[in-house]
């Protein structure tokens, strides 16, 4: 495959990748089986403390012409949040959760606890399986590393896209962030993970009918914290 580069890279992306000096340019005459646009994301601007950014790979619509064109015109461009979603859509967010740490069977498995006069543990299984087969299968509930796992909230509706963070951010900031600096989205109902952390949101591969199309209108928001 062949990677096309913009000159106009932030310094911040060497943090992630090798940056070349000299990119090859895109053609109109090349020949080509598809063509996807490889983002980053500007953490520096948000003020959360980060300063690396994320990279992901998205694939575009249309036949091989429209692709070209479209890349050729957003290569080194800014995609706003407002040119892909509106207020009313539904979209699919993908998270990783947040970390639990070592946890035991009972926090983990969800094992019952054993009564007060069992033998070793209560807060565990009575038995590792049988004799035969010579293993423990991976069927067992043990104790391990639980959370940090990547999950997808599907059908998620947008309530309001905005440019100005002080329509959303309460006295002395929101706990654990900080101050709204930059263009915001409001989705209804809870998502993935703690704060701080990246999010990908996607168009709903599966929408609800029964969702309205339309946004439902906000007429308060509270800035107390």
């Amino acid at each position: 495959f062949t990677s096309v580069m913009t000159p106009s890279l932030d310094k911040e992306l060497i943090k992630k990748i090798p940056v070349v000096k000299k990119s090859k340019l895109l053609d109109d005459g090349a020949s080509f089986d598809d063509l996807k646009l490889v983002v980053y994301s500007t953490p520096v601007k948000t003020g959360i403390g980060t300063k690396k950014p994320k990279m992901i790979e998205l694939g575009l619509g249309g036949n091989k012409d429209e692709k070209l064109a479209y890349a050729k015109q957003m290569l080194g461009k800014e995609i706003a949040v407002n040119a892909l979603f509106e207020s009313g859509n539904q979209v699919d967010i993908h998270g990783v959760g947040k970390g639990k740490g070592w946890q035991g069977t009972v926090k983990r498995m969800g094992v019952p606890i054993r009564q007060h006069k069992a033998e070793k543990t209560k807060r565990g299984i009575a038995t590792l399986g049988s004799w035969t087969p010579k293993r423990v299968e991976f069927t067992v509930a043990q104790a391990g590393k639980m959370g940090y796992h990547l999950r997808t909230e599907y059908n998620k509706q947008i309530i309001k896209i905005g440019d100005d963070g002080a329509q959303i951010t309460p006295k002395g900031g929101i706990a654990h962030y900080g101050v709204v600096k930059n263009p915001y989205v409001l989705v209804k109902g809870s998502i993935v993970g703690p704060k701080k952390r990246a999010l990908v949101l996607t168009q709903a591969i599966r929408a609800n009918r029964k969702i309205p199309k339309t946004a439902p209108e906000t007429r308060y928001i509270s800035l107390s914290n």
